[in-house]
């Protein structure tokens, strides 16, 4: 059986080939014995958030259970040329956590995956080193892609989060092996589809985080489909400032002052803005509240005030479907954080009480909601290939999964 997954405004239906059918061709296979799976090791190193190795947890599972070798194989910050096998780029620093998760022991294979013969890999699971190591991989090149390929006889994509990368990992290694999806990345498709095609409305976006420039493209898809777009984060003083007030010093992106008022002048959705503000001279000294057009001099916003909470709780009571993307203040100063924390604790009650349909997305925005995405219906693993996804565009490492 195919999965059939809406695929953005283009109206019609990606295709593409599933665990399920994984499963169906290891069994009328025979002789298949490792299965390489490009899953995203690149971890936070300021907190230990393991979602994205729980996340192909499964899948590996599911792998070992037909009897496969597992290789793993992921890329780890980005090093530059100068940085080749240096070992804090090294995925040596996650193989701990990785083992402890998967309840297994890691082969972890130092050095080049040019030096090493596949056939004298003999463990369960393997992990090979940094891929962005290797200029073949962010060029897609077909060399490196064949020689990744020769560590298997089957390739799973356990890694939406890396999707929209046109990386030699995620398509090119396709044309080589047959291909297939892994179940968390069906499960990515699954709940982000939702905010595509078929929404339970009042749909609600708050979308958040430092730069406008950043969340240009999501900004315009969602203003056109959603009911409400709360806009919060630091762009907001983009947005706050092309209505006429004075931000002072917060930040703000000047060259993007038209967009943001062609935004609000098009958009289909009802846009809401901060209507109070907590501001202080830096991120180290407690904020006061203040109204629009009354910041001192020299002092910036750094975070929503009350009245603004009340009002986007107001707004998220009377929805059905809500999509959160981007931080909603400085809330890794415990000064301007308190606003993030009232409203992920009104989204985790409304969710569990199944009144609405919560979806939130980008590494940042999980890190802010702390303990309260464990309550939220979906957490995506995912930052950049969450945008582009969520604002209709076709990522490649989907494509290349395609019938």
């Amino acid at each position: 059986m195919l999965a059939i997954c809406p695929l953005h405004s283009k109206g019609f239906k990606l295709k593409f080939r599933t665990f399920e059918d994984f499963r169906k061709f290891v069994r009328d296979t025979p002789g298949a014995r490792s299965c390489i799976v490009r899953c995203d090791l690149n971890l936070p190193s300021s907190v230990r958030d393991l979602s994205r190795v729980y996340a192909m947890k499964d899948t590996v599972e599911a792998v070992l259970d037909l009897g496969l070798r597992v290789v793993l194989i992921s890329h780890y910050k980005r090093p530059k040329p100068e940085d080749r096998f240096d070992r804090k780029f090294s995925l040596s620093a996650v193989v701990n956590d990785v083992s402890e998760v998967l309840g297994r022991e890691i082969q972890f294979i130092e050095g080049s995956v040019f030096d090493v013969n596949p056939a004298v890999i003999d463990s369960e699971v393997v992990l090979l080193e940094n891929l962005r190591f290797y200029d073949g991989e962010t060029q897609n090149d077909s060399d490196f892609a064949k020689i990744l390929a020769s560590y298997g006889d089957i390739y799973i994509n356990e890694a939406f989060s890396v999707s929209h990368r046109e990386h030699a990992s995620v398509c090119a290694i396709t044309k080589y092996i047959p291909s297939f999806a892994g179940l968390s990345l069906q499960n990515e498709v699954r709940w982000l589809s939702k905010l595509l095609q078929g929404i339970e409305r009042p749909y609600t976006a708050i979308i958040g985080g430092s730069k406008v420039s950043t969340k240009m493209d999501v900004l315009k898809k969602v203003s056109q489909i959603a009911d409400n777009l709360v806009i919060t984060g630091a762009m907001a003083n983009t947005f706050l400032t092309a209505r006429g007030f004075d931000m002072q010093s917060s930040l703000i992106e000047k060259e993007l002052l038209s967009e943001a008022e062609e935004i609000m002048k098009s958009s289909k959705a009802k846009i809401t803005l901060p209507i109070d503000l907590v501001v202080s001279p830096n991120l180290e000294t407690p904020g006061t509240s203040c109204g629009l057009g009354a910041i001192p001099p020299g002092q910036a916003c750094f975070d929503i005030g009350k009245e603004t909470v009340m009002l986007i709780q107001e707004i998220i009571s009377r929805s059905k479907t809500l999509l959160w993307n981007g931080a909603i203040g400085a809330f890794e100063f415990s000064n301007f954080g308190e606003a993030t924390e009232i409203l992920a604790e009104s989204i985790a009650d409304l969710t569990r009480r199944g009144e609405i349909i919560s979806i939130i997305g980008g590494g940042e925005t999980i890190a802010s909601v702390g303990p309260h995405k464990n309550d939220m219906s979906f957490a995506s693993t995912a930052g950049g290939a969450f945008l582009e996804f969520v604002s209709g565009f076709d990522l490649p490492g989907l494509q290349q999964l395609t019938f």
